[in-house]
């Protein structure tokens, strides 16, 4: 079965987390989002809305677009 796109996005932001060498707590600090929502995001739990998809972009220092890209 094809992942939803709540997952892909999930995916997305532990695979940036990850390649960045940053926890759920430091990504937390570092954006403002709790730690708890942004576990329920990787996982696909959460569906982002447009504000929250700026606060990650703007914690990664990438666009929006690349936040995307993938997904």
């Amino acid at each position: 079965m094809a992942k939803d796109i709540c997952e892909k996005f999930g995916e997305r932001i532990r695979k940036l987390r990850d390649d960045r060498g940053w926890t759920q707590i430091y990504l937390s600090v570092h954006t403002g989002l709790s730690r708890t929502f942004i576990s329920d995001l990787e996982l696909g739990h959460k569906e982002p809305c447009l504000r929250t998809m700026e606060i990650l972009a703007d914690g990664f220092e990438i666009s929006i677009i690349e936040l995307m890209k993938g997904v």
